[in-house]
Formats: structure tokens, C-alpha cells, sequence
């Protein structure tokens, strides 16, 4: 039973007449009303504003404010607006009848007043009132019926996209780790099969005779030999590089591409921020430096490709802040990592800070709402951090964002820390 049910319908009485409202009053307080009688236009706007009625008796004919005025005023107050009215008019007031419906009043009752006419009228209004506030509960309760559907619906499509992703990363990594192996291989025979050269061609130098040396001594300064010694060393160097950040590449993949549900598994939190900053390179190695800020923290529970998905969005967040700035000073992001103590628990905690324009402080409570997003069309729906904020919850941590004015903006997760027992 609601507020409503408990409590006996309140009936706001206007009229300058105190014998009518002597009788209204009366009649309504027999039948277990709250009569509540306002000799005035003025004193009943009073009264509606203190009190909401859920019914209003409305004389048509009073000094100072007549009835369709109070009426006027009540319908332009959005908190007032919908309580019923019922205008109180003389049998032979047709005009003022039809005028009072044209004000927004809901029906009128006749003097001299007829008892079963009162009652059957205000009871009819005061169901109909009570009819209206269930549809609208129940309009209510729908909408966020609605809303919680579309939020997991999305929810749904994105963990399927990022699942299929991931597959797909399984896929890739697998592919591209056989060729590069094969790369590697033959890249370790060349430089093998070179430095083989280079000792025929030592043995062979002082078994030349003078013509044949000179000869060779002249080839060589032809085709610059002594830049080629130095270069190819460089050159199987930069191979070598390449393939080691091609293989750095295809681990952050299947640190990624792992597709189980478990969140049992012992996690450092700075081996996945260092794999999603390789997967993340192309975007910010030309323009944006990254300060790494490592302390040692304890293991966590959980599983590595759910915080690979919320590490990759806040720091594409942070790389998209930092873009915008034109300060060079201000292009820089950092990915720090302490233990912190709250509520007598240990947490590790991960620090994702940028130089971006921040977030307005009116702002920062929505900004992990489902379709909130400060970012322009076409660049972002606003689901990214509320998935980020629920994949971190299902691990029982929570996030965190602080944004001082003119300082950018930092988002922390705080996970708890493993215990070998529980992981």
C-alpha cells in the first residue's frame, strides 16, 4: 500500500462564502476526507503550494482573484498543474460552465449543492486521479524496464564484438607467430652464412698474388666495401628489432585474444598495461610520450582479457584527450601503479593519467552513466566506460576519476589483491 492508499485524500475548498464551506467541508469530512477550506484566491495558491491537494473545489465568483484566475495560475505551476479541478458554479451559469472547462478545470458542481452530487462527483475525480498515478508509476516503471533492456542489450553486443575480436586476435597472432618464427630462422642462417663469408674471404687474402690483390683491393673501393661491412651488422640489427616488436605484438594479442571467463587467474596489472601500450603504439609513438610510473603491487584476481578491453579504452580516452591539446608540454600520458589501503583492504591500484582538457566537475558523476559521452558525434555512443566501470565491479574493484581543473584528467582502478587461496 502506498503513501497515497494510507493516507485519506486531501480536498483544497475555495470559496468566499463561509456557509459553503461550512457545508463542503462538511459533507467531505463525513465521508473520511481531509476538507481544507481557503476563503480566497490567494489563500488557496498558498495552500496548494504548502500542501499538494489532490482535489480542488474552485468557486468561479470570488473578489480580488476569481476562480478561473486561481485556475490559471494553478495549471502554469508544473508541480501543481495536474490536480484535478472542479468548478463550483450556479445551475443557470452556462457561460462560466462552459468557460471553466476551457481554463482546464475537469467538471463542475451546481449550487444550491446536492450531497450524492458532491460525493459522486469528487469520488469519480479522486478515482480517476488515483488511475492516472498508477498509469504513470506504471508508464515509469516501464521506461527503466526499457532503459535497463537497452543497456543490456548493448552491453550484450559489445562483449559478443569484443569476444569475436578476440577470437579473431587468436587467429591472427597464431598466424602471423609462424612466418615471423620462419623469419627469424632464416634471418639468424644469414647472419651466420655472412660471417662465413667474411672468413673465406679472409682466407683466401693471403693466398693472392699482388695482381690478384690489387684487383680485389680495386673491386672493393669500387662497390664501397668498407660501408657495406658496416651496414649489414645495422641492417640484421633492424630486422632483429623488428621482429622482436612483431613478437612483443602477437604476445599483447594473445594476452588479449584470451577468450575464458574465469577470473581466477593471478594477474599483473603492469604486464597487461604493457602489452595494451604495444598494441596501442601506432596511435601516440609519434606525437604523444608515455611515462611509465611503476611500483611493485600485488598479483590480482581476474581475467586478462576483460582488463585488456577496460585498459585499452581508458587509455584510447587518454590518447584522444592529449590529442587535442596544442601545447607540446601538454602531449604526454602516464601509466602509474601503487597499493593502497581502504577499508581495511589492500588494493592494486592502476593510474591512467592524461593532459587533456579534463572534465567538468558538473559532469564527472554522469560520465560512467550507459550513452553518456563528451565526445562529438560520431565519435563515441558512451558505452565505453560503463562497460569499463562494469567488467572492474565484476571484479570486485571499483573505479575512480579525478579531474582538478586545468590538470587533465586521471582515472584509477582499484582492484583487490590476490589471495593464493582465492585465485
Amino acid at each position: 500500500m502506498d503513501e497515497h492508499e494510507r493516507t485519506p485524500p486531501s480536498i483544497l475548498i475555495v470559496d468566499d462564502v463561509a456557509a459553503n464551506l461550512s457545508l463542503l467541508s462538511g459533507i467531505l469530512k463525513n465521508q473520511g476526507y481531509r476538507a481544507r477550506p481557503a476563503p480566497s484566491g490567494a489563500l488557496a495558491l498558498q495552500a496548494a503550494g504548502y500542501e499538494k491537494p489532490d482535489l480542488i473545489l474552485l468557486d468561479i465568483h470570488m473578489p480580488g482573484m476569481d476562480g478561473f484566475e486561481v485556475c490559471r495560475r494553478l495549471k502554469a505551476d508544473k508541480a501543481l498543474a495536474d490536480i484535478p479541478v472542479l468548478f463550483i458554479s450556479a445551475l443557470s451559469e452556462t457561460r462560466d460552465k462552459v468557460r471553466a472547462f476551457g481554463e482546464g478545470g475537469q467538471d463542475y458542481i451546481t449550487k444550491p449543492f446536492q450531497v450524492e452530487e458532491v460525493l459522486a462527483r469528487v469520488r469519480t475525480h479522486l478515482e480517476l486521479r488515483r488511475a492516472q498515478r498508477t498509469l504513470e508509476e506504471r508508464n515509469t516503471d516501464l521506461r527503466e524496464a526499457l532503459e535497463h533492456l537497452k543497456n543490456a542489450q548493448s552491453h550484450l553486443i559489445v562483449s559478443e564484438k569484443m569476444a569475436a575480436l578476440g577470437v579473431l586476435a587468436a587467429g591472427v597472432a597464431h598466424e602471423i607467430n609462424n612466418p615471423v618464427n620462419f623469419v627469424k630462422t632464416s634471418c639468424h642462417g644469414l647472419e651466420k652464412n655472412f660471417e662465413d663469408i667474411l672468413s673465406v674471404l679472409s682466407f683466401c687474402r693471403p693466398l693472392l698474388s699482388a695482381e690478384g690483390l690489387a684487383a680485389l683491393e680495386d673491386y672493393q673501393r669500387r662497390i664501397d666495401y668498407d660501408t657495406m661491412l658496416r651496414e649489414i651488422p645495422q641492417l640484421f640489427g633492424h630486422m632483429f628489432e623488428g621482429l622482436q616488436r612483431t613478437e612483443e605484438i602477437v604476445k599483447s594479442l594473445r594476452t588479449f585474444a584470451r577468450t575464458d571467463e574465469s577470473l581466477g587467474n593471478r594477474i599483473d596489472l603492469r604486464e597487461v598495461a604493457d602489452a595494451v601500450l604495444v598494441m596501442l603504439r601506432s596511435r601516440y609513438r609519434k606525437h604523444i610520450q608515455v611515462l611509465k610510473s611503476y611500483e611493485d603491487i600485488p598479483a590480482i584476481c581476474g581475467n586478462t582479457g576483460k582488463l585488456s578491453q577496460v585498459l585499452i579504452n581508458l587509455l584510447s580516452n587518454a590518447i584522444d584527450a592529449v590529442e587535442e591539446q596544442q601545447d607540446p608540454s601538454r602531449k604526454h600520458i602516464t601509466v602509474a601503479t601503487e597499493t593502497l589501503r581502504r577499508n581495511e583492504n589492500d588494493y592494486a591500484v592502476l593510474h591512467i593519467s592524461d593532459m587533456g582538457q579534463g572534465i567538468p566537475q558538473e559532469l564527472i558523476h554522469k560520465i560512467f552513466d550507459p550513452f553518456f559521452t563528451t565526445k562529438s558525434v560520431g565519435k563515441g555512443i558512451g558505452l565505453g566506460l560503463f562497460i569499463c566501470n562494469n567488467l572492474i565491479k565484476e571484479h570486485h574493484g571499483f573505479l575512480e576519476v579525478a579531474s582538478p581543473a586545468g590538470q587533465g584528467a586521471t582515472f584509477s582502478i582499484f582492484l583487490p589483491a590476490s589471495q593464493e587461496d582465492r585465485c
